[in-house]
């Protein structure tokens, strides 16, 4: 049960050649997305794309950020000299370590911390 982050979904949205079949390929039982990429995708569609954008977001589970979540965000944002990290993917790093599942994004380098399981799927 992996962790999808915002780009990958964005990939699949837009219809990215070999997007949505390279991660069909680690999908698993339970398929997961922090509440920050749901809101990520939120911001960034537009009217038209509401149905579509909202149905495929269900497909997901939806986890939240809990004050242990943040925390944990701030302990990787500390750790992680020489990297200017956002708040959000912070965020989402905390939410795959805390529950201990592998993050699948194309954006490796905003996951510099070593505890985190980065999965970059190729296509």
């Amino acid at each position: 049960m992996p962790l999808f982050d915002t780009d990958v979904l964005i990939d699949i949205l837009r219809g990215k050649p070999g997007a949505k079949e390279a991660v069909l390929k680690y999908s698993g039982m339970e398929n997961m997305i922090s509440v920050i990429t749901y809101g990520e995708i939120l911001f960034g569609m537009r009217e038209h794309e509401d149905e579509k954008t909202l149905m495929f977001l269900n497909a997901f589970k939806t986890v939240g950020v809990e004050k242990e979540t943040a925390e944990i965000g701030l302990d990787i944002k500390r750790r992680s000299k020489g990297h200017t990290l956002e708040l959000y993917d912070c965020l989402i790093a905390a939410t795959a370590l805390k529950r201990n599942i592998p993050l699948i994004t194309r954006n490796k380098k905003h996951y510099p911390d070593k505890r985190v399981r980065v999965i970059t799927p190729e296509y």
